[in-house]
């Protein structure tokens, strides 16, 4: 095939040869993607419909900036080829925004495609501001792609799976677990409604993990036998802290003796509402090695060993719930700090303010005699001391009035949720209006969230009885709330 026509001038429209222009470097990152067989054959049978657009350099070559598809097409079906050559400099980010442009009008880039265009302008010198701009796309969702655009795994998620940018930039950090990953890709496309719940989980436990791990090596590199189960009552393990020496309690903050050695142990384990994990030291054959048990009563309805399958069950479900509810409750309260930066509030807020200062009368005013921290919080409010952020952030924002006794009631109702709200009955009554409001506004409920709404699967647990000391000191692992700890 020969080019029968040979342009001599710019901003004209010609018949090409294909094989003899060059395709500039595309936004599209997958050519067998987009240049199927269908595509090819109504190339061959139609021709090229619409023109490509292309630039003449100075020695007479011929590029094609726009009508990469196209032009490749009519290469395979043998065809000629329209063109539009105009008058043009090598300007990269020029050429860049305009096929992005051209492509997304023509057929939607991927996100794979509009990472990868994105990372070139960056490249060139463009800002991420700059390039939302000239491409009509938010800087954030620009920022998101130029993270994806250097991660060869971020790339090829994107390129496999219906997941957006910005879920694709957060999943970033998790690639060094293949499983976690994977579990959070499936949740990004097909429960992207849970899909920052299930991420907030994923950190609270890979952090969680990460502090025991630590505390256990530190523990047994110090000699001590590392214990993994639960220890109950008749167990061969006794807690340090229960035991006496020579009539006397040992000192519970100095190390056991050496001479003990592999009957020194401890256990590692957090607590949900924690930030660090507890360490708690054993002694195994404590007899021959000096010690007397401490007498304690044991209550009856203390657990006096393993735990039955049922048992197991309805405690794997609380530690499970436990864990969720303090997970979505970062999540929930960073959506309540977005929320408060909206530039209007719903019709509804005031209304909302008049019922809470009502209904929770007692938490909102118990937060407020405590200086309203959680709501300087969620207002992103400086430092001033426990009772002055939310009062420096009015003087300084006197048009955001309505904004700040709206903090206040979120920080006073918000405050006054704990892990007891999906629990007990008498706690989801309670607060049932609250997670309603914060859904109707927008806020979605994670699954542990929507026991509030919709009550427990299954029987609820038991209202919660005040522990005695008998049940912390020896049995089964209880925490201080009378949480047994799995």
């Amino acid at each position: 095939m020969t080019d029968t026509t040979t342009p001599t001038v710019t901003d004209q429209f010609v018949m090409l040869d294909p094989t003899t222009v060059v395709v500039e470097s595309n936004v599209r990152t997958e050519d067998k993607t987009y240049l199927t067989k269908e595509f090819v054959d109504s190339i061959r049978a139609e021709g090229v419909l619409t023109p490509v657009l292309c630039r003449r350099a100075e020695d007479g070559t011929v590029y094609v900036r726009a009508g990469q598809r196209r032009t490749l097409a009519a290469r395979e079906a043998g065809v000629m080829l329209p063109a539009r050559i105009v008058t043009a400099d090598e300007n990269t980010a020029d050429r860049i925004v305009q096929q992005i442009i051209e492509n997304d009008q023509r057929e939607a880039l991927s996100n794979a495609d509009r990472a990868a265009a994105w990372q070139q302008l960056s490249l060139d010198g463009m800002a991420p501001t700059k390039i939302a701009k000239r491409t009509g796309r938010k800087a954030s969702e620009v920022k998101a792609g130029l993270q994806v655009a250097e991660s060869a795994v971020a790339v090829e998620t994107v390129t496999k799976h219906d997941i957006t940018l910005d879920q694709a930039a957060i999943l970033i950090e998790f690639e060094d677990d293949a499983d976690l990953h994977a579990t959070l890709v499936e949740a990004a496309e097909f429960d992207p409604a849970q899909f920052e719940h299930e991420v907030q989980r994923a950190r609270d436990e890979r952090t969680e993990r990460a502090q025991i791990a630590a505390l256990t090596e530190e523990w047994a590199a110090k000699g001590y036998t590392v214990i993994t189960e639960s220890v109950y009552s008749g167990s061969e393990w006794y807690r340090a802290a229960s035991l006496r020496k020579d009539g006397q309690p040992i000192d519970q903050d100095a190390p056991l003796p050496e001479s003990i050695g592999e009957d020194r142990g401890v256990r590692v384990e957090k607590y949900f509402y924690q930030d660090e994990p507890t360490v708690t030291l054993y002694v195994r054959n404590e007899a021959q090695h000096g010690y007397d048990a401490r007498p304690v009563y044991q209550q009856p309805t203390s657990q006096s060993g393993p735990m039955n399958d049922e048992q197991k069950a309805e405690r794997k479900r609380l530690v499970a719930n436990n864990k969720a509810w303090a997970s979505a409750e970062t999540v929930r309260r960073e959506w309540i700090a977005k929320f408060l930066t909206r530039k209007t509030l719903p019709k509804d807020v005031t209304a909302f303010i008049a019922t809470a200062v009502t209904q929770y009368r007692t938490s909102v005013a118990d937060h407020m005699g405590r200086g309203n921290s959680l709501a300087a919080t969620l207002l992103g409010a400086e430092d001033h001391g426990a009772r002055d952020g939310v009062s420096a952030y009015l003087t300084s924002h006197p048009a955001r009035a309505a904004y700040v006794t709206l903090a206040v009631v979120l920080g006073g109702v918000e405050g006054s949720t704990s892990k007891e709200t999906w629990r007990y009955e008498t706690e989801r009554k309670r607060f049932a209006g609250y997670f309603t409001q914060l859904q109707t506004w927008g806020y979605v409920l994670s699954d542990v969230e929507r026991i509030v709404l919709d009550g427990l699967p299954d029987i609820d647990a038991p209202e919660p009885e005040q522990a005695t000391e008998a049940e912390s000191e020896q049995g089964a692992d209880i925490a201080p709330d009378g949480d047994e700890v799995e």
